[in-house]
């Protein structure tokens, strides 16, 4: 296979890679509003729901588990260590833009506040 022939389809794989970890893959992955200045992230056991989220100053955010087990939520920069438990949530409105990474022991997602 030619250098040209390699280095196209490695270029490729890398861009759907990179597709994949942004979640265009799955619609479900990015926020969706749940009303004007407000956003939901679902704690699954798997995984965030969103991943990766875009949100306007002032918003505010409420993260939900799902994941049948309590949960302790971590946003640097913004809050302390919060413990969900199985069924409730916890919100905080952001008011400084910003780049968040929203995490729990074994989870993560990005937050960008603009």
């Amino acid at each position: 296979m030619a250098e040209r022939e390699k280095l196209f389809w490695y270029s490729l794989l890398a861009g759907f890679i990179v597709i994949l970890m942004m979640g265009f893959a799955n619609p479900a992955m990015f926020a969706q509003s749940s009303g004007e200045g407000s956003y939901v992230i679902k704690i699954k056991s798997f995984g965030f729901v969103p991943m990766f989220m875009v949100a306007n100053s002032g918003s505010t955010v409420t993260w939900i588990n799902e994941a049948g087990a309590a949960q302790i939520l971590i946003v640097e920069g913004a809050f302390g260590p919060q413990v969900i438990g199985p069924g409730a949530s916890w919100s905080f409105k952001f008011n400084r833009p910003g780049v968040y990474e929203y995490r729990t022991t074994e989870l993560a997602g990005i937050l960008v506040v603009d």
